[in-house]
């Protein structure tokens, strides 16, 4: 079985959309599609549902998703292994994660990593995932970020799960015309930077509305709190709303911007990744 085919595999398994992964794999969308018909002929089976508009994950599918996962587990143990046998790996690793990263993506991935290297201490720290880039180069080890495209070639990045981006806010009283909510009086809670920003900013251009913002703010537990008190409409990913003691208060807005996916994943330094056999041995097992 080809590796890299399971690692094609494995991401549009994740995006389940054909653009996305071909530019994390950086090839056309129809060398893609031919790689995949490949796969499903070797298969014998269909692995994908997809029409002009989405791309769903068959039954066969799902069960050749946990294959391609188990498989490409194993690769890397066994690399990892062959390349020192006998030597117990000891040290220190540093993440850096949000809050809500950390408590929902750090858990399973750690599970096994500390089973397989017990005497590898871990150090966590949380703050906003915008910092992630910056502490990574005042020398953390490995961060938990967005993964906004390809790297500079200085990184090695990971992505694990794509997240959709969800318009809430608290039940505010917005002028609607048949229905339709007026987005030029509507006080929006931005993110200073970054793909939502930026996707936000798009809509709003294509519509030929200027926005009305409320507040700028780096994280996601501020715009969180911000929307909860009645500020303004605020924009999260899904999975941030999902993990705050504050979703009970909020609402999806369900007409809201389109927005792309948040593409999650970890992300490390190469040289420190060829020198650290720490490293190493937490890439191999993510």
């Amino acid at each position: 079985m080809d590796i890299h085919l399971l690692d094609i595999y494995l991401g549009l398994c994740r995006h389940l959309h054909f653009g996305r992964t071909s530019e994390e794999f950086h090839m056309s969308a129809s060398a893609l599609s031919r790689l995949i018909q490949k796969l499903e002929s070797q298969v014998g089976y269909p692995l994908f549902e997809r029409d002009n508009r989405r791309v769903n994950l068959t039954d066969e599918g799902r069960q050749f998703q946990k294959f391609a996962l188990e498989t490409r587990g194993n690769w890397n143990q066994l690399i990892l292994n062959m390349a020192d046998a006998d030597a117990e790996i000891t040290g220190r690793l540093s993440l850096f994660a949000s809050v809500t990263a950390s408590q929902s993506i750090l858990p399973e991935v750690l599970k096994q990593f500390r089973k397989d290297y017990p005497s590898i201490q871990i150090a966590l720290e949380t703050g906003y995932a915008v910092n992630a880039i910056k502490r990574l180069r005042e020398g953390v080890d490995v961060v938990i970020t967005n993964i906004d495209g390809p790297l500079n070639d200085n990184f090695e990045s990971r992505i694990i799960k794509s997240i959709p981006m969800v318009a809430i806010s608290a039940g505010l009283n917005y002028e609607k015309t048949n229905d339709v909510i007026d987005w030029s009086k509507v006080p929006l809670i931005l993110p200073t930077n970054g793909p939502t920003r930026d996707s936000i900013e798009k809509w709003f251009a294509s519509k030929s509305i200027r926005p009305l913002i409320y507040s700028e703010v780096p994280g996601n537990e501020a715009i969180l709190s911000l929307t909860a008190l009645g500020c303004g409409v605020g924009f999260v990913p899904d999975l941030v709303l999902q993990n705050s003691p504050l979703g009970r208060s909020l609402s999806v807005v369900k007409n809201g911007p389109e927005m792309d996916d948040v593409d999650v994943g970890f992300c490390v330094e190469k040289k420190s990744l060829l020198s650290s056999k720490i490293i190493q041995a937490f890439w191999h097992s993510i």
